[in-house]
């Protein structure tokens, strides 16, 4: 169904669009990762932005995350049901939301973004944000019967929240 089809009201014609709050001729062109996006009505909710993107030929869905990309460069996310003063040349981005997780290595937080992470990818992570190890650290996951399995750099693990991680010398003999 194309945007003529659901906004017009009883009785206009395909050149008297009449939005959904009955404000004639208001057509305003946004843009949703860089794909020009028209819209009718003085204001939408970030699910309505994102459907007509979608209508419109923009690959997204409708599941991903909206952002609307200030004046100054940054961004604002876009609740699906929040509602947006629309006017031409608004700008936003949408994408994918990001699995993150924290997990602890050595009782210190890591923060993970992804599915998968391996062991490597936890070293490194864990490293980059202050954790005092080395990338030829031997790497062991602390299971919850008390066991723990080294977790080789190659070796894949799933990410979930409250994995932890022990991280020791290779040679230390402890």
């Amino acid at each position: 169904m194309n945007m003529d089809e659901t906004s017009r009201g009883s009785g206009a014609t395909a050149g008297e669009d009449i939005g959904k709050h009955g404000h004639k001729n208001h057509l305003v062109t946004v843009s949703v990762n860089d794909g020009s996006v028209k819209l009718l009505g003085h204001q939408e909710t970030g699910k309505e932005i994102k459907t007509a993107a979608i209508e419109q030929g923009v690959s997204i869905q409708l599941d991903f995350v909206l952002e609307e990309i200030l004046a100054d460069g940054s961004h604002r996310r876009v609740r699906d049901d929040e509602k947006v003063p629309l006017k031409d040349g608004l700008r936003f981005t949408a994408h994918a939301k990001k699995h993150v997780v924290t997990v602890t290595v050595n009782e210190q937080p890591v923060t993970l973004e992804g599915h998968k992470a391996t062991g490597a990818q936890i070293k490194a992570a864990a490293i980059a944000q202050g954790v005092h190890i080395q990338p030829n650290f031997v790497l062991q996951e602390e299971l919850p019967n008390g066991t723990s399995r080294i977790v080789g750099d190659n070796d894949e693990v799933h990410l979930r929240e409250h994995l932890r991680f022990t991280a020791i010398a290779p040679d230390d003999n402890s």
